[in-house]
């Protein structure tokens, strides 16, 4: 089965507020695979693989570093380290 270009996820936590809200939607581009610091993905998480919505810090030797832009409450990768971006299911193209 083909994967669709977009997908449409619902924001289950506060860790990138303020920019994206908890309850919010993101709009995703599934066919992006090219990430860059700065861009807004969403990923399977390495640890429980529930489905995370962090922030490109920086690329690594071995993936991509995300972080959250609440860091008070965000679980990232400064507590699981890298993610391979074979965990990232897409890049965040618009929030409603």
């Amino acid at each position: 089965m083909a994967t669709l270009p977009i997908g449409i996820f619902r924001v289950a936590e506060r860790s990138m507020e303020p920019s994206i809200h908890e309850g919010s939607y993101v709009l995703v581009c599934r066919w992006c695979r090219s990430f860059s610091p700065g861009d807004v993905v969403v990923l399977r998480s390495p640890e429980d693989g529930t489905v995370l919505v962090k922030r490109v810090k920086t690329r690594g030797k071995k993936g991509l570093f995300v972080i959250g832009d609440n860091a008070a409450v965000s679980r990232d990768s400064r507590a699981f380290g890298e993610v391979a971006e074979s965990s990232v299911m897409g890049k965040v193209v618009y929030t409603a």
